[in-house]
């Protein structure tokens, strides 16, 4: 069987010293994602605006590709190799190991980043809060930003 033919079986990896946060994030009480492979988009996506890529470091877990893709979300790990890459190549069969490990990475900035964000916020045990004023604070600087002005947004539906 060639590699090609058994893509859904490569691992997307994460560090095993998130497990504290992805169990708050995932499997708490009143989890804010509804899965794993949620939270690490969401981690990725964090990763990305931050413009940081971390290396894996010791032990990791994984996520087959083939479970991203079940519901689309592999579609996430191919968007941020384009992006990060700007060259259509990465999403070749022999680039698509690279692809993975760019989203690895940024999923790594994004965990440490939210992890950051709870440390700062121990009042807030399911971390919601702490992860919706995080965004909230996004869109705010964004809607001031000067770079986008939202006339200039096209948004078809």
């Amino acid at each position: 069987m060639s590699e090609s033919d058994n893509w859904r079986g490569i691992d997307v990896k994460r560090e095993s010293n998130h497990k504290a946060l992805e169990t708050m994030l995932v499997n708490g009480s009143d989890s804010m994602f509804p899965l794993l492979k949620d939270l690490m988009v969401f981690a990725a996506s964090i990763g990305h605006s931050m413009g940081q890529r971390t290396p894996l470091q010791g032990d990791a877990q994984g996520i087959t590709l083939g479970t991203y893709n079940y519901d689309g979300k592999d579609g996430y790990i191919y968007l941020f190799g384009l992006l990060e890459s700007k060259n259509g190549e990465s999403l070749r069969m022999e680039n698509l190991k690279e692809t993975i490990k760019i989203y690895e990475e940024f999923c790594n900035t994004g965990l440490y980043e939210i992890q950051k964000w709870l440390d700062k916020n121990p009042s807030d045990p399911s971390g919601t809060d702490t992860i919706l004023n995080k965004m909230l604070e996004k869109i705010t600087q964004i809607e001031n930003s000067k770079e986008i002005d939202p006339i200039d947004i096209d948004l078809e539906i």
